[in-house]
């Protein structure tokens, strides 16, 4: 089973770098409920570096998040905003090394996962859009 986790390092919110954005036609994906934002919605682009320890492959992306909204709890299945975008998956060992990787259609993220969390050398993983590059998600196997 796996555990989707929204934001794994901290997100801080620099009231001078972050730029406010209304959706306007193109859904802008929030990292923090990872839900779609919709055309009125305010929400915030800033940048982040998704991870919690040293790693030569840290470094901050651009992402959205809506200016309120709820952090997203996961179920074990893949949210919704993942199915439709064409993703990288980026898989990380004990170290923060990354041991393998993949570009799929969203889709997949499920059957992928999995394969990448069974190999014993991998221990998390990250979710990147893979046309902008910006970070989405961490998944880590869901405690049981």
């Amino acid at each position: 089973m796996l555990k989707f986790v929204p934001l794994p390092a901290p997100l801080v919110i620099s009231q001078e770098k972050a730029i406010s954005k209304t959706v306007t036609s193109e859904p802008l994906p929030c990292r923090r409920c990872l839900k779609d934002g919709k055309r009125g919605d305010e929400m915030l682009l800033l940048s982040y570096d998704p991870f919690i320890a040293t790693s030569p492959y840290s470094g901050t992306s651009p992402i959205f998040v809506h200016k309120k909204c709820d952090q997203y709890q996961s179920n074990g299945s893949v949210p919704e905003q993942q199915f439709k975008r064409t993703l990288s998956i980026r898989a990380y060992d004990q170290n923060h090394m990354m041991v393998d990787f993949c570009v799929i259609k969203g889709d997949l993220l499920q059957e992928r996962a999995e394969e990448f969390l069974s190999q014993t050398d991998v221990a998390y993983l990250h979710i990147h859009y893979a046309g902008p590059g910006c970070f989405a998600v961490r998944v880590d196997r869901a405690v049981v």
